[in-house]
């Protein structure tokens, strides 16, 4: 049953001859024979025979046979010049015939020839072809590139051609380099003599070279037109397999014409598979045997699930796979998207299914029995579709109107990807050391990955980890040029010691099996298809959102997949991520994953719609600006729109909490891996940022913000390096009072940490920075809303011994940035602490500064006493000062100009104040305005 009908050739033979083309082992030897394929009616190339009846006519000799002795005694009779003209005219001018451009589209390493025509070279020319030509051991010597012709029995324009006796006698002697170079090709390439008979004295000499060559060495096949048991037998013997066609004798250029059928038909197997297929149905029609006919199916079932396995075995390397891989793999299929489902149409020839750009009616025949295959059967070749399918998360498989499930096997790979889906990394993982600019781990561990999946020939996740490896050493090589560059001293060591793999031309080494799927690699991590992704994507968004805007404003617009975008986006994070392509820290990526989902956002809400998921908030988390996360959230706060538009089913909610909260622990546990000198914010401070950022639009129940706040405690105990984590817990507590009106009690524990740190002297310029900035306001406003009270006075107590022993400024700027604050939301006992440093350190001491009547007025509007002569001085102070001083920098730093009056105008407010009291401090505000005002009519004069 091996080859029926649908080729000429033995398949495994023609399968060994394509292999060997693809991994760049193919070496064509040529023939006399091969050259007479050029003839024209006109123009006929003599045999080896006729040339030497030539020579014997002209000798006057009949009774002698030996080739190679008349060639010498025509060269010994009539000398050189004679003998060489003689050979020459037997060389014609042909154009090379449509075999010899046959011959390079399979990709030979090597042409070998004993002709001396120029066929096989002006055939390289005109397709412009990059071939060493090689006529001597010099041209060898002297060759630069791997691809070469040789024509191992030199030429005319060398003066070197063999012919005559003494020329193969003295051919060690002659082409020494040559000779040992062509047994070194015999002994590692698989060759196919072209153009031989088996009486060739060439085929001889070769043979005989053969014969001192180890047995284990590629197949060497000899094409002939008809099998012959004798000649099969000798040439077994010496290595040489005979390449016949199976129907038997053809004609001399019909053996060659189906030859390179069979070539062109199994380098393309889509091609092989709906012939075999055609020829084993016309088969199965012929007979009436039902026995016959089940094992014609069986045959029929295991060359189509083999062509499949063939075909898709190079994305079993990928850890996680885009579903468009898939689909590219099978053709004539498509891919629908439904909510997390993405579901593989499988299309039959039904008049009524989708034409698809690759349609072929064979090929849809052969998908339908293939995946019928797989889905009712459950042996190793099911396994390891469904594996791919998993790998490409697809879930559903759609055959006309049957709609069955894809079983999803759980794997190593799986629950690798998934860790990283919420953020649960160790220290050795590539995200933390990369954090942590640990770059020479980086590279050793890139290293260890390429070795180890070379051993497993997988040579995607090689490249993968290749292209890794350049891009840290190319980031690294980058900064150890620029002396000024904080990073410059160990990225010029970890580079002197460094050699890049180079990958871009390290995977044109791989097998040519797999060199589609790395090209297609290739141009992820080049960003080709980055860039490809969002062009596509951003316009679909667009179109997405003038239908939306078309039907708010009262029109028609409808697009079956106008809500689809996220999910098609989807597979490109998992494939990036789950795959460790370090292009996921590319700016270009990250916008593109950032722009695309926010632009999804956007449509959505045009309608006042708002849907979210698991992974959406990891898109958020990972790769998302904070400032761009909160011009989206405003909107959606604004006039309380989220509660109103945001319909999540109770078990979605269940799920999207479950997740963050295991995504904020995994975060916070992430940020204690950072390496001490590390004194820049990481990407995990960028998550724990979006996080909290996120965290407040949801409805969480006491007990989890209680949970929350525990988690996030730790992380505010640490080293301040940026008062961005700040600004975000706190706008994750003014969300969630905004939204849902609640806030756990144990927000409390932000003060507490707070004073710790001036108790333990860790306070540094972040922690300033973020008093300055009222951070934590809403720590104290939501405490106060819900009548929180803060109660450890004992802390508070060793705070302001460690405050009191500061300089005199610091105390204020405690007493205005901290304090009154604590006090604010403090039980009776803070109250008292705080009133009795206030009186006893701050309070009666003079006013010097600007800022010191500020604080003063400050005081006062908190219901302090107003020190004695306070209001003299005052007074004083403004009628010295204003407006000539409003300029001084102290002044400005101080506001004086706005603050002084907005807190005269808050004491004057203050309905318990005595009535003398608020007279003298109006009397101040006016004498403040008058001057104020005067001064501007001078300037405007």
């Amino acid at each position: 049953m091996e080859n029926s009908n649908y080729l000429s050739f033995n398949e495994k033979d023609i399968k060994n001859i394509i292999t060997a083309s693809q991994n760049n082992k193919l070496v064509f030897f040529i023939g006399a024979g091969f050259s007479k394929l050029s003839e024209t009616e006109s123009l006929k190339i003599p045999s080896w025979e006729e040339l030497i009846n030539e020579l014997k006519e002209d000798l006057n000799i009949t009774n002698e046979s030996d080739y190679l002795k008349i060639a010498q005694l025509y060269f010994l009779k009539f000398g050189e010049h004679d003998y060489e003209k003689k050979v020459k005219s037997s060389i014609k001018e042909l154009d090379p015939s449509k075999f010899h451009k046959n011959l390079f589209d399979l990709n030979p390493h090597y042409i070998i020839t004993t002709n001396w025509d120029n066929l096989i070279e002006n055939t390289a020319q005109e397709k412009r072809l990059a071939y060493d030509l090689i006529c001597s051991d010099a041209d060898l010597a002297n060759s630069q590139l791997d691809k070469k012709i040789i024509k191992m029995h030199g030429g005319f324009q060398q003066h070197n051609f063999v012919f005559k006796e003494d020329d193969y006698l003295q051919y060690s002697q002659n082409f020494p380099l040559i000779e040992n170079y062509i047994k070194g090709i015999f002994s590692t390439c698989t060759i196919v003599f072209l153009g031989y008979s088996y009486s060739d004295y060439n085929l001889k000499q070769i043979v005989s070279w053969i014969t001192r060559i180890s047995k284990a060495t590629p197949k060497k096949y000899l094409l002939q037109g008809e099998f012959d048991l004798a000649q099969n037998k000798y040439l077994e013997n010496y290595g040489i397999t005979l390449l016949y066609p199976i129907a038997g004798n053809l004609s001399y250029g019909r053996l060659y014409e189906s030859f390179f059928e069979d070539l062109n038909t199994v380098i393309k197997p889509e091609k092989l598979i709906v012939k075999l297929v055609n020829s084993v149905k016309n088969e199965s029609k012929q007979t009436q045997k039902q026995k016959q006919k089940d094992s014609l199916n069986e045959y029929l079932n295991n060359k189509v699930v083999k062509y499949f396995n063939d075909k898709i075995s190079p994305l079993s390397q990928y850890q996680i796979l885009l579903p468009e891989l898939v689909r590219n793999k099978l053709t004539n299929c498509t891919l629908r998207y439904d909510g997390l489902d993405i579901i593989l149409d499988i299309f039959d020839n039904d008049q009524n299914n989708i034409l698809t750009n690759d349609y072929s009616e064979e090929i849809r025949d052969i998908n339908l029995s293939y995946i019928k295959y797989v889905l009712n059967d459950d042996d190793h070749h099911t396994q390891k579709f469904l594996s791919i399918l998993n790998k490409a998360f697809i879930t559903k498989i759609q055959i006309n109107d049957k709609l069955e499930e894809v079983k999803n096997k759980s794997n190593e790979i799986q629950e690798y990807f998934w860790k990283k889906m919420y953020f649960q990394y160790s220290p050795n993982d590539i995200e933390i050391l990369f954090s942590n600019k640990k770059y020479d781990s980086l590279l050793k561990y890139f290293s260890e990955k390429v070795t180890h999946y070379l051993k497993q020939k997988n040579f995607i996740m090689t490249t993968i980890y290749m292209a890794n490896y350049d891009y840290i050493y190319n980031s690294l090589k980058s900064k150890a040029i620029n002396e000024f560059h904080d990073e410059y001293q160990i990225s010029k060591e970890i580079i002197e010691n460094t050699i890049p793999f180079d990958y871009k031309n390290k995977v044109h080494d791989f097998p040519e099996i797999v060199q589609q799927d790395l090209q297609k690699l290739l141009q992820f991590i080049d960003l080709t298809e980055i860039y490809k992704a969002y062009y596509k994507f951003h316009t679909e968004s667009q179109k997405n959102k003038e239908r939306a805007q078309n039907r708010k404003n009262g029109g028609i617009s409808w697009s079956s997949d106008e809500y689809t975008l996220r999910d098609k986006l989807y597979p490109y994070v998992y494939f990036i991520s789950g795959n460790d392509l370090l292009i996921e820290n590319n700016s270009e990526t990250q916008q593109f994953f950032e722009s695309i989902i926010l632009e999804s956002f956007e449509h959505y809400l045009i309608e006042d719609k708002f849907s979210i998921n698991q992974t959406d908030l990891f898109i958020i988390i990972k790769y998302c600006q904070e400032n761009k996360i909160k011009a989206f959230a405003k909107k959606l706060i604004d006039e309380n729109k989220f509660a109103n538009i945001c319909h999540l089913k109770p078990k979605d909610i269940v799920q999207l909490k479950q997740y963050l909260l295991k995504a904020l622990n995994n975060i916070c546990k992430s940020l204690g891996y950072k390496e001490e000198n590390i004194n820049r914010p990481t990407f995990i401070n960028k998550c724990f940022s979006n996080i909290l950022t996120v965290l407040g639009f949801v409805r969480w129940n006491h007990k989890e913000s209680e949970q929350i706040i525990d988690t996030i405690i730790p992380v505010y105990k640490q080293r301040t390096l940026s008062a961005n984590i700040y600004e975000n817990i706190s706008y994750f507590l003014y969300v969630s009072w905004k939204l849902y009106k609640t806030s756990p009690p144990n927000i409390l524990k932000f003060i507490d940490i707070t004073l710790s740190k001036i108790i333990k002297k860790e306070w540094n310029r972040f922690d300033n920075l973020i008093l300055d900035e009222n951070t934590l306001r809403n720590i104290f406003a939501v405490s106060m809303n819900t009548g929180y009270k803060y109660n450890n006075s004992e802390l508070l107590k060793d705070a302001l011994e460690v405050i009191k022993k500061d300089q005199y400024e610091s105390q204020q700027y405690f007493v205005d940035k901290l304090l009154l604050n604590i006090k604010h939301i403090g039980s009776e006992g803070v109250k008292e602490l705080v009133d009795k440093f206030v009186n006893e350190n701050i309070l009666n001491l003079p006013c010097k500064t600007p800022y010191d009547y500020i604080l003063k007025l400050l005081l006062i509007y908190y219901g302090y006493s107003i020190p004695t002569d306070f209001i003299k001085n005052l007074k004083h102070f403004i009628d010295k000062n204003i407006p000539d001083s409003l300029l001084n920098v102290d002044f400005l730093h101080w506001r004086i100009e706005s603050q002084l009056p907005e807190l005269l105008k808050y004491i004057i407010g203050n309905k318990d104040l005595d009535s003398k009291i608020r007279e003298q401090f109006q009397s101040i505000l006016e004498q403040f305005e008058e001057k104020t005002k005067s001064s501007l009519k001078i300037k405007d004069s």
